[in-house]
């Protein structure tokens, strides 16, 4: 069987609260005591943060997000390279292509003009080959 302090584990906030008022109303009155009263933190003055407390997460927060940057600056940074050396390998690929363009429409002008040379010079051939035979 439980005793009666036993049963009874520490106080609540609120509870101390109360019973520090009905104190503060029998020594100071009513009017002072809820004045005092509203001057305290609600849930206790381990919950408070203070300026020092705010200024030193917030310089943490700036360092890491400064860090961050710098990181993410650098992977830009990268991609960029690797982007860059993509487009200069591309566009050597496309002058290579151009350039074989270049020799394949040379090589076509070659053929064609050889073509021509050997039907004129066949058709000589055969303009020559009826006079000699008379037909």
């Amino acid at each position: 069987m439980e005793t009666h302090e036993t049963a009874q584990s520490t106080p609540s906030p609120d509870a101390k609260r109360l019973r520090l008022h009905r104190s503060l109303e029998k020594v100071i009155g009513i009017d002072v005591a809820d004045e005092l009263i509203d001057f305290l933190p609600p849930s206790g003055w381990g919950d408070l943060v203070r300026k020092s407390d705010l200024e030193a997460t917030e310089r943490r927060l700036d360092a890491k997000i400064d860090a961050l940057g710098a990181r993410l600056d650098a992977k830009i940074d990268a991609l960029g390279a690797r982007l860059d050396a993509r487009i200069d390998a591309l566009s050597q690929r496309v002058e290579s292509l151009q350039e074989e363009v270049r020799r394949l429409g040379n090589l076509r002008s070659t053929i064609i003009i050889t073509g021509l040379s050997l039907f004129v010079g066949l058709g000589s051939l055969m303009v020559a080959m009826f006079e000699v035979t008379g037909r």
